[in-house]
């Protein structure tokens, strides 16, 4: 009885085997190079670098510059997949950053025509009183 199961075991086998790997196939395959994106993260960091953002934001920044670190190494290794979206998160990190120094320096502006006006009203005042 045991002969007569093993030819039917291998008839089976055989086709779950070549569905399988005809199934894991296009999981393998490699996704393109991640070019585009990986130079939009660099692009996004160097942007908020000079907006200043490590000075109002550096703890997106350094989380900015860690991504890209770890994006090349994916790279190299030619995991695709993961580079993108560790480029992906870096662009995100560093256009945060980035608002946020223009939140930072927008607010001290604000802050500065604040006290001027206050300055103007203050003179305005003494000059009536002077009248």
């Amino acid at each position: 009885m045991l002969n007569s199961v093993k030819p039917h075991w291998r008839a089976l086998t055989l086709p779950a085997i070549l569905t399988m790997m005809f199934i894991a196939l296009p999981g393998c395959s490699s996704a393109p190079k991640p070019v585009a994106e990986m130079s939009a993260a660099e692009t996004a960091l160097n942007a908020a670098e000079n907006e200043d953002a490590t000075k109002h934001a550096p703890v997106r920044m350094d989380r900015a510059r860690q991504k890209i670190k770890q994006a090349k190494l994916e790279l190299a290794n030619e995991n695709y997949e993961s580079a993108k979206r560790l480029a992906e998160e870096a662009q995100a990190d560093a256009e945060l950053a980035k608002a946020i120094s223009a939140k930072a320096e927008a607010d001290r502006a604000v802050s500065e025509l604040e006290n001027s006006i206050k300055v103007l009203r203050e003179e305005i005042m003494r000059a009536r009183k002077r009248q």
